[in-house]
């Protein structure tokens, strides 16, 4: 359309034309689009640079866009935000606070901020000072929803939650659809909390394949959608797609704190605190004061048992999030726990005091007191948190597990039916209700102190003699405590690990084949197709049943390694060669575990020796406890605990001395009874190169010209021949060159030479590894007597090693020699527990040579292992007939063989 002429009327006869002037107005008009393309390219970039992560690049850009009035108030947030990314919230509210007429968005992130910091009065402000801005503003709505939520008024909160649901589904597939995606993130936070409450699963899968992945298709940097995802998932233990959602959220930012503390939180799960204290600390790191990345560095803490570092973890948190109902009631567990009742009354009130209805104050509270075994006051605080908020999954299903831990299966399935009806994706729940339903199947055996379960098509006999070693158990463990727990005892015997895995711990993955669970012991059948090797499965009972007593007598107060200690101990067999041969070297190294750090060894540990020596430690601490203050110590320092009293006190109640001077008894003791055990005196191996610079510097060296002819044996024989022959001239009798040389004579033929080269060295310098192949030579030979002779020689000098009474039961094999045979194999079966060919062999021996009150003792440890071997069996029933107990015996013969 022309323009009219009226409207240029005024103009002076010697302006620009027309023609000229509609130029210059759309040069003008294009460079004002041209600014504000380059403003909102500017913004995108410094926000991108804030959702990578690199946080001191995005603050320059936003400090730029902050001189712009036009991007003022987009950058004052993002600022606002690196600021609480950086730990500061204070710094993060004061700018927000200091931009003059600030935007309903600015609001709405002044009053966000309020909230974190617990000033919801400031937050409820700001909220409704951007809602009159705005009415539907987004962020201000979410904000006043969460302190309806949070402070109590549920009727309230969930009206508001809906209304987002509402407002998202009116605008779905209209032009004013929601689009960005902070705004989508809030209705899905909305959503979850309100498909929550009314138990709508479907809601919940909308909200993870829908809202989520659509936010993320807008925004693929927009990590906070996945987040949020990777967190509901594992509040599900859905731990694998938690843990990918995360390693998502961290190839976009690396240092994302949500991320990083769920891995922590997925690792907790697995107990790998080392794992998990990492994830905390790179969190802290790059995010310092985060309270998320504080609560789980003292769960860390609280494995390790270190209540005073969790407290001050805690308190860090809560100064971050005074509010945080997650924070007060950990503390007010462990205020419950360090018996501070005054502490624990003003935790409470202060959560009273913004929230009518704080659950999420008890239900942590009473988490945290079920993990650490007090299940009657867990309990309480548990049901506290449902009757406040009933409809909340997380409390039923948490009392559900401390049911199945008491033993009460009924009372857990019917909180199990009611917390998966709320929560149809809780992986943990519904394993655990597939246990149960597996469980049906099973039949139960009742005795004086038991209630077993098992699968009768499979366990019959296993569970009947059982029954029956399980009362003896019963009774030495009575005896020796001069205790009883007082209730009846569950024990189930599962068909297959992943039912044996779901039932103690809700997952499949468990890494063990007994468990005890504070007032049930459960365990995988040895009859399980699961199950590779045959394994003690008494030795197994015994320990777990050690546990119960232990834990009911003590209060569930003892600690873990004293627990462990005598259920080692009552397990009845004597270390492992391996074990001590570790002890020895950390003594050497002073690398010991003392009673301060000891339950690092079991929480944490470094490495998987590091966890057998947690546990080989225990049974000595046990060991020397017992020794210096007799049998009766364990039990008083059980009394003690039970009593709330600390390792410390207990010590010096029971020993009248203090735990720096048991402390230095232990280490004499330890040290004393491993001065025969023989560790290698010799260097860590070299390679190659560091030998043969070692040779250039000392031609005499003979340990290092032995060394290396050992490695080049199987590449350069020549190198190797003249190298043993340099090592045995500078050195007669060098034990690696003397092997060398006699491998090259066996390669060659020579066996004579082989033998005389090997005996030639042990005289000169006897040699445990030596004389073991010397004594294997001598057995291939049949030179039976001189096989015997020269193992009975190496074992002098390693006794702990087993390998010499294992070549030895074969010499006497060969030789018939029974009594032998019989000495040996009772000793090699003392040193695997596990080992049943031996026994069999041993008992068959046993029976040759008409010893029937030992036959018997290896027919009972055959059947611990194998109740269907037919001798023992046989051997048993005889037994029991024998002493006329005839109700046992017809128990037992009718489990053994239905048939007879």
């Amino acid at each position: 359309m022309k323009p009219s002429r009226t409207a240029y009327s005024y103009m002076p006869s010697k302006t620009i034309s027309p023609k000229v002037f509609l130029g210059v107005l759309l040069v003008s008009f294009l460079m004002q689009i041209n600014e504000g393309i380059c403003f909102a390219k500017d913004l995108v970039q410094a926000r991108k640079l804030l959702l990578t992560g690199k946080l001191e690049e995005a603050k320059d850009e936003y400090q730029e866009l902050l001189k712009d009035p036009k991007s003022a108030h987009a950058a004052t947030i993002g600022l606002s935000k690196i600021s609480e990314a950086q730990g500061d919230l204070n710094a993060s509210l004061k700018i927000v606070s200091d931009l003059k007429n600030p935007s309903a968005d600015v609001l709405g992130r002044k009053a966000e901020i309020q909230f974190l910091m617990g000033l919801w009065n400031d937050a409820e402000a700001s909220a409704a000072n951007a809602l009159l801005q705005s009415p539907d503003h987004l962020q201000a709505r979410w904000v006043k929803a969460q302190i309806l939520w949070a402070g109590g008024d549920i009727p309230k909160a969930l009206s508001e939650f809906q209304w987002f649901v509402k407002s998202y589904s009116d605008k779905l597939e209209t032009p004013n659809a929601y689009k960005k995606p902070e705004d989508l993130l809030i209705i899905a936070q909305a959503s979850l909390e309100n498909a929550r409450w009314y138990a709508l699963g479907d809601e919940l899968e909308t909200i993870l394949n829908d809202l989520l992945k659509d936010t993320l298709k807008i925004d693929p940097d927009f990590w906070p959608a996945e987040a949020l995802a990777g967190k509901i998932l594992l509040e599900k233990h859905n731990r694998p797609e938690a843990l990918a959602a995360f390693s998502k959220v961290l190839a976009i930012n690396p240092e994302a704190p949500e991320a990083l503390v769920g891995k922590g939180e997925a690792a907790i799960q697995k107990m790998e605190y080392q794992e998990a204290e990492s994830f905390a600390q790179r969190a802290l790191k790059s995010h310092p004061n985060n309270p998320d990345a504080l609560i789980l560095l003292s769960e860390i803490s609280l494995a390790e048992s270190n209540s005073t570092k969790a407290r001050e973890q805690l308190a860090l948190a809560r100064k971050a999030r005074p509010r945080d109902e997650k924070i007060l009631g950990r503390l007010a567990a462990l205020a419950w726990l360090d018996g501070k009742t005054a502490e624990l009354q003003n935790l409470e009130k202060e959560a009273l005091s913004f929230d009518k209805k704080p659950a999420l104050f008890y239900l942590e509270m009473g988490e945290l007191l079920s993990s650490r075994r007090r299940f009657p006051e867990a309990e309480l605080r548990l049901k506290q948190a449902i009757e406040l908020r009933p409809n909340l999954p997380e409390p039923l299903i948490s009392l559900a597990m401390l049911s199945l831990q008491m033993g009460r299966e009924a009372e857990a399935r019917t909180l199990l039916e009611k917390g998966l009806k709320a929560d149809p994706f809780h992986v943990q729940t519904a394993n655990s209700l597939k246990v149960l339903r597996h469980l049906d199947k099973y039949e139960t055996l009742k005795t004086e102190h038991f209630i077993f379960k098992f699968d009768a098509s499979q366990d019959k006999a296993l569970v009947t003699y059982m029954a029956f070693l399980m009362e003896e158990i019963f009774a030495q463990l009575n005896a020796r405590f001069r205790f009883s727990p007082k209730e009846l005892i569950l024990v189930e015997v599962f068909s297959n690990h992943e039912m044996f895995s779901g039932r103690t711990v809700g997952v499949p993955d468990l890494h063990t084949i007994g468990a005890c669970t504070g007032k049930v012991i459960t365990m995988v059948s040895p009859q399980s197709k699961t199950m590779n090797k045959p394994f003690n499965w008494a030795r197994v009972m015994r320990h777990e049943l050690t546990h119960i007593f232990n834990l009911e007598q003590s209060q569930f107060m003892v600690p873990h390694w004293l627990t462990e200690g005598l259920a080692v101990s009552l397990e009845g067999y004597p270390r492992s060669d391996s074990w001590n041969k570790e002890l020895k070297q950390r003594i050497q190294s002073n690398n010991l575990f003392n009673l301060s750090n000891i339950n690092l060894g079991f929480q944490r540990p470094r490495s998987p020796i590091d966890w057998q020596m947690a546990y080989c430690q225990s049974l000595l601490y046990v060991e020397y406890l017992q020794k210096t203050h007799g049998d009766e110590a364990s039990r008083n320092m059980l009394e003690s605990f039970a009593k709330g009293n600390g390792t410390d006190l207990a010590l010096e109640q029971v020993t009248k001395s203090n735990t720096a001077n048991f402390e230095k008894g232990y280490l004499a003791y330890i040290k004393e009874i491993t001065a025969k055990t023989l560790i290698s005196d010799k260097p860590k191996l070299r390679n190659v190169e560091e030998l043969r610079k070692a040779i250039e510097a000392d031609a005499t060296d003979a340990e290092a010209q032995g060394e290396l002819a050992l490695l080049l044996i199987n590449r350069d024989r020549a190198e190797a021949r003249k190298l043993a022959e340099a090592a045995l001239s500078n050195k007669p009798g060098q034990p690696r060159a003397s092997l060398v040389l006699a491998k090259l004579a066996k390669l060659a033929g020579d066996t004579k030479k082989e033998q005389t080269l090997l005996e030639d060295s042990v005289k000169i310098n006897p040699d445990a590894d030596i004389l073991f192949l010397l004594g294997r030579i001598f057995y291939d030979a049949g030179e039976f007597p001189k096989a015997t002779e020269t193992l009975q020689s190496g074992m002098a000098l390693d006794p702990d090693n087993p390998r010499w009474l294992e070549q030895l039961a074969r010499v006497f094999a060969q030789t018939d020699n029974k009594p032998m045979q019989i000495e040996v194999l009772q000793k090699l079966s003392r040193l695997d527990p596990d080992d049943l060919e031996k026994r069999k062999r041993l008992l068959k021996l046993l029976l040759q040579n008409n010893q029937k009150t030992e036959a018997l003792i290896a027919a009972k440890e055959v059947l611990e292992i194998d109740v269907s071997f037919k001798e023992a069996q046989d051997l048993l029933l005889e037994h029991l007939q024998a002493l006329g107990k005839n109700d046992e015996l017809l128990k037992l013969k009718q489990a053994f063989n239905p048939s007879r």
